[in-house]
């Protein structure tokens, strides 16, 4: 059980690490192609 736990978190905080990249990759985009500052 503590192995599944294990790796459960690990893929979670893959995913997650993914997530937050591509976000931040698009908001970084939108903003430069923009030139606007809106938060």
């Amino acid at each position: 059980m503590e192995v599944l736990l294990l790796m459960g978190g690990m893929l979670l905080i893959i995913i997650v690490a993914v997530v937050v990249a591509a976000v931040s990759s698009v908001v970084s985009a939108v903003a430069a192609s923009e030139d606007e500052e809106e938060f």
